[in-house]
């Protein structure tokens, strides 16, 4: 496949203007509009994009608060296949600027008939080469003025921009090699090179160092883009990431990350972890820094218990800015409560994974809120039929709804809850809670995962008010009406804060508590010094205070042992609201 098209669900009309010239042009092009339903959307995107030789990016209003269109320009800039384009008058989210885009919002309602359009199509040929159409395109060309000849190579300043401005011209093959040059500059410097080509090339000695461990896909993304983007900037930190796939991470086989963290451990002045975010992978990695005899701030970012993560017994100066099952567990407990109350009966949707012996996420956060909620509660419950719980193999839960009998449920005054990771919550979703479908009785609902409902919100219309989340990030913190410039920095970058920015968020003050810090010690960065200041003080997050209590946890507003909020999401306002009764969203 020549072209996939990455665009916000919102701009479909403009879009299938784009994706028929391209194919007029002789190329093969794949968008979402034919995605069946039912399909795993995710199997499917990355099929397409690792098939595609270039992606298109059509940036606009919406576009640029997308989860799922930066993953996918993400994935552009890692296989030096990106076609930007500009649709609206927009900033194209950091990290992707250096890229110069087609600028075709001259042109309101079809992207096509900009006077810029040639010009895309240029940047199209260059990564793609001709389409089968190349004698359309030869025309279209000597239309612009310029010969067959032409094509292919860097064109004429003149002819590219039609007095454009610089820094908004269309990129060329020159300017291309130039922002890969950049781009392998930033890469050397932030990530560095494998452990056996020699991890720690162009990472200074004496710098002090943040190493951040997240997956390198789907939530991991956010959670980079959240740490970096807080220590942006501050020269006197320096962030490395280390690396694998989810499922490396949970089946605790990931050799490298393991590799590089001791060697990191070894010779260079880490201060700082942040991660990891994978419950299964985070006794391995607080080993290993056990093992080496350092002793850096590690700021988890998993959600695991501090029993089941051996955090308790643990004498390292372990910390954690957003919350974990504890106390989604206890703060559960009061809405579990309150829905039996109110005759609508609960559903546990617990993960699992046959292929190995050690419990997951979600079995771990299982047994934590049967704990809380208390043996006798539950067998009373579910003696009743108001509480019972079904199992599903991680990755395929709507095996779990595969029959009539199974898919009752949806049609029963029930929350459904789910205990595994954001993808299973975002399959069901897609899969049975459409539009297009019978409107559903029950509630589906699960923790921190609003980008997943507003990004599955963008392909395909959702009923929403059926989707609830449960956060602890509702908005930016209210620090007496003054706002720490921290939360200009986020909001410049990202947006308002929301739950839909949560894993950013979380991630974001965990690199701004190790900013903060840092910037009250004098002379030379050391862990030690760090961590005796992140134990003495409270720090100003961007949503909300933060301060640790004895065992690590953030106690204040911005997480840890506050409110917890239900929220669900209106497309139409592009907005999230508190659900303060379930029983009101009862039909």
């Amino acid at each position: 496949m020549d072209i996939f098209i990455s665009y916000s669900r919102r701009d479909r009309e403009r879009v299938n203007f784009m994706a028929k010239a391209l194919e007029a042009e002789g190329y093969s092009v794949w968008w979402d509009r034919d995605l069946r339903a039912g399909e795993e959307f995710d199997n499917v995107i990355d099929k397409h994009i690792k098939e595609s030789n270039a992606i298109v990016v059509v940036w606009s209003d919406t576009s640029i608060k997308s989860n799922w269109v930066k993953e996918e320009a993400e994935d552009g800039v890692i296989e030096n296949k990106l076609v930007p384009a500009l649709i609206d008058e927009v900033v194209i989210p950091r990290g992707f600027r250096r890229i110069q885009a087609a600028e075709l919002q001259d042109s309101t309602s079809d992207p096509t008939q900009s006077k810029n359009w040639p010009v895309f199509l240029e940047s199209v040929r260059t990564i793609v080469g001709e389409g089968q159409g190349a004698e359309a395109g030869a025309a279209e060309m000597a239309a612009y003025g310029l010969s067959t000849a032409a094509q292919g190579q860097d064109l004429p300043l003149a002819a590219k921009t039609n007095d454009v401005p610089f820094w908004k011209r269309p990129i060329s093959m020159a300017a291309g090699a130039l922002a890969l040059l950049i781009a392998g500059v930033l890469a050397f410097q932030f990530i560095g090179f494998g452990s056996d080509s020699g991890r720690l090339a162009g990472v200074p000695e004496d710098k002090a160092i943040v190493l951040g461990i997240y997956p390198n896909e789907s939530f991991g993304i956010q959670q980079s883009n959240g740490l970096k983007a807080s220590l942006e900037g501050f020269p006197a930190l320096m962030v490395q990431d280390l690396e694998a796939p989810i499922s490396a991470m949970k089946g605790r086989e990931a050799p490298e990350v393991i590799a590089d963290l001791r060697t990191f451990l070894d010779e260079r002045n880490v201060v700082a972890i942040i991660g990891p975010s994978i419950t299964e992978f985070t006794p391995q990695v607080l080993k290993v820094i056990e093992e080496s005899g350092q002793r850096p701030a590690i700021v988890l970012t998993t959600a695991g218990s501090r029993a089941d993560l051996g955090w308790n017994d643990s004498d390292l100066p372990i910390f954690r800015v957003g919350s974990g099952v504890d106390e989604r567990a206890a703060q559960f407990k009061a809405l579990a409560e309150r829905a039996i109350s109110q005759g609508i009966g609960i559903t546990f949707m617990i993960e699992t994974n046959p292929d190995s012996d050690a419990k997951t996420y979600g079995e771990l956060f299982f047994d934590r809120v049967s704990e809380v909620l208390g043996e006798s509660n539950l067998e009373n419950w579910s003696s009743d039929g108001q509480v019972n719980t079904r199992t599903f193999i991680r990755g395929s839960i709507n095996d779990a709804f595969s029959t009539p009998e199974e898919q009752a449920i949806l049609d029963e005054n029930r929350l459904i809850v789910i205990m595994g990771l954001s993808g299973d919550f975002r399959d069901l979703a897609s899969s049975q809670f459409r539009e297009d479908q019978p409107a559903r009785r029950a509630i589906l609902a699960s923790w921190n995962n609003s980008h997943q409902v507003q990004a599955v919100s963008e392909m395909t219309a959702l009923q929403t008010e059926r989707l609830i989340d449960m956060t602890d990030v509702f908005e930016s913190a209210d620090y007496n009406g003054e706002k720490p410039v921290e939360i200009a920095q986020f909001e410049g970058l990202f947006g308002p804060i929301s739950p839909r920015w949560r894993l950013e968020a979380v991630a974001f003050d965990s690199g701004v508590i190790v900013k903060q810090a840092a910037n009250e010690i004098e002379g030379e960065i050391t862990a030690d010094a760090l961590v005796a200041v992140l134990r003495s003080r409270s720090f100003n997050g961007v949503t909300g205070r933060i301060f640790f209590n004895s065992t690590g946890q953030n106690t204040g507003d911005a997480g840890g042992l506050q409110r917890f909020y239900n929220v669900s999401y209106d497309p139409n306002s592009q907005a999230w609201r508190e659900v303060g009764n379930l029983g009101s969203l009862m039909p």
